[in-house]
């Protein structure tokens, strides 16, 4: 009885050729896996059994109509022996047993790697070293599955992925991989950029929920349509903690930018200035140390109003004139000579105040321009010896000056407790006297 059911799941028109319902289950069988969906692919085999079952029969009923066709006519018909179906038609059957036994352990395979890679490696070493998988055909359609269903699983990484395409011969280092496809080596590598992105997630959720201010930077950057409070701009490295994030996840995971909040990047990149805990500390150390050492000035406010400037200008004037004169490299070259001129002039002044003999006498020109050329040009050959490497030769005395002028953070990021305290006023006194002998 022709059931017109089963050629609907075989999609194919009724027919009694084998070899067309063969390959139709075949091509079914490659979307109807027993692993992930075992009632559909029960349905295609039950269909593909009836299939063969009456191509059988109408094959049976030929041969039987032939036979009887071509029988004298004054003989009585002998019984005729009908041969089994496998030894009267090509036999692709066999093959597509043997293909979906040589299939039958890739999941298991996988599920065994993905919970321990040294035993699921040794039994993908066992399984390819059976007689099963030594007919190449065979281990080509095992190493398809194997790549196939990798791509599919979650927590594909790296080093695993590696170890498999050694075992397998895959390849995957150059860019026509063997054994495997480029579109799947695509796959692989896509789904092992998807694990290191996930586990990354994964350590920000666990990271930003010690304190308030961290579950709040996780909120704007998760949930979408956060907005940010006016306050926390006001917060030290708030914004700029969120900003190294959203800078890290660009340059390392940009499998994560959609799950990122499109309101707070959207604000992130609008936002031009920032609030550090770096200014903070600097701008109220050097207000602090200013007031303490011109205490004693003759005209002590002329003397705070200059040293504020000098001050502010290299805490806070280069780095804003560097990002703003970067597309000019020109007028940036110029402006960096211009503060290292005036740091030169600085370090004289200060060098000045500490040894006195060399401190030119009143209406004396010739001995000012002399004394001045010799501390510049020796205290410019001391940094340039003692500078990096990478520093341009006319911005170190710049650079020198910004160091100066930054160190008091540099130290206190490292100290804590007491060792903070005591470090803070240890520096409270030396540039102290640093500011009372060079500008008095």
């Amino acid at each position: 009885m022709n059931n017109p059911h089963i050629w609907s799941v075989l999609d194919i028109e009724p027919t009694d050729d084998l070899s067309i319902i063969k390959r139709a289950y075949a091509r079914k069988l490659k979307t109807t896996r027993p692993d992930q969906d075992p009632e559909g692919y029960q349905r295609l085999r039950e269909a593909f059994e009836q299939a063969k079952g009456y191509a059988a029969r109408s094959l049976q009923s030929d041969v039987v109509t032939d036979i009887v066709d071509k029988s004298p006519s004054f003989t009585l018909p002998t019984p005729v022996h009908i041969e089994p179906l496998k030894e009267l038609t090509p036999d692709i059957d066999d093959a597509l047993e043997q293909e979906l036994e040589a299939l039958k352990p890739v999941t298991e395979i996988i599920d065994v790697m993905m919970e321990d890679e040294t035993e699921g490696l040794s039994l993908l070493k066992s399984a390819l070293s059976g007689g099963l998988l030594q007919n190449l055909r065979l281990r080509e359609v095992f190493s398809q599955e194997l790549a196939a269903q990798l791509s599919e699983r979650e927590g594909l990484y790296s080093a695993l992925l590696i170890h498999v395409s050694e075992v397998m011969g895959w390849d995957i280092d150059h860019y026509q991989p063997e054994g495997i496809s480029p579109y799947r080596l695509a796959a692989l590598q896509h789904q092992v950029e998807m694990t290191g992105a996930n586990y990354y997630w994964s350590l920000m959720e666990r990271e930003y929920q010690n304190s308030a201010l961290n579950r709040l930077r996780l909120r704007l950057l998760t949930v979408e349509g956060a907005t940010l409070p006016w306050w926390a701009r006001l917060v030290p490295d708030f914004m700029t903690s969120l900003h190294d994030k959203l800078r890290d996840i660009r340059t390392y995971y940009p499998a994560l930018l959609p799950r990122l909040n499109s309101v707070l990047v959207k604000t992130l990149s609008e936002t031009r200035v920032v609030l550090r805990w770096g200014m903070v500390f600097l701008t109220g150390f050097w207000l602090l140390l200013i007031m303490l050492a011109t205490r004693e000035h003759p005209d002590p406010w002329r003397s705070r109003i200059i040293l504020i400037a000098i001050i502010g200008l290299y805490i806070h004037g280069y780095s804003f004139l560097e990002q703003k004169l970067r597309r000019w490299p020109r007028i940036l070259c110029g402006t960096v000579c211009a503060f290292s001129l005036l740091s030169v002039g600085i370090i004289v002044k200060i060098m000045l105040g500490f040894f006195t003999m060399f401190k030119p006498e009143a209406g004396n020109l010739a001995m000012a321009v002399t004394n001045y050329a010799v501390l510049s040009a020796s205290s410019f050959c001391v940094l340039w010896m003692m500078a990096p490497k990478h520093w341009k030769w006319y911005g170190v005395p710049l650079n020198s000056m910004i160091i100066l002028v930054i160190f008091p953070w540099e130290c206190m990021k490292k100290a804590s407790g007491v060792v903070g305290v005591v470090a803070f006023i240890l520096l409270l006194g030396m540039y102290s006297l640093l500011i009372a002998f060079g500008f008095r």
